[in-house]
């Protein structure tokens, strides 16, 4: 039996967490800073919360994912599909600050760049630098 002061792993911590958000609205622009996991219940809730404050045409959307730390690949599919829809009334979904590790999850899907997110970082292809430490002649 573990002992009360035994520390969790930051996985284990992960595992737990869940998603917030917070949204503020400014002029035309829809800003939501989003934080712990996105996963389908979590999108769900996000576009749910995103469409009370859309109103009418022309809106800019922004999900900031600066404090998101996993994606569940099974949300790409409905942010294309989200992101279709935002268009056919004029909005604009942008995606800001979201790391390497997230661009790729997202790419899995996402082959024609439709949510914007630009194409992950080479670090991300890189080998770990002990793979090349190989002496040239």
């Amino acid at each position: 039996m573990p002992r009360e002061s035994t520390q969790q792993s930051a996985r284990q911590d992960a595992a737990r967490s869940t998603l917030d958000m917070e949204i503020t609205h400014r002029d035309r622009t829809v800003w939501v800073s989003l934080s712990g996991i996105l996963d389908r219940p979590g999108l769900d809730a996000m576009l749910g919360r995103i469409a009370l404050k859309l109103g009418d045409r022309g809106r800019r959307i922004v999900l900031d994912g600066t404090g998101l730390i996993h994606m569940d690949y099974r949300c790409t599919g409905p942010l294309l599909a989200w992101n279709r829809t935002l268009k056919q009334y004029g909005h604009q979904l942008y995606l800001r600050n979201w790391s390497d590790y997230l661009k790729a999850i997202l790419v899995m899907e996402d082959w024609e760049r439709e949510l914007g997110a630009p194409e992950p970082g080479l670090a991300i292809y890189r080998r770990p630098a002990t793979a090349m430490d190989v002496t040239r002649t």
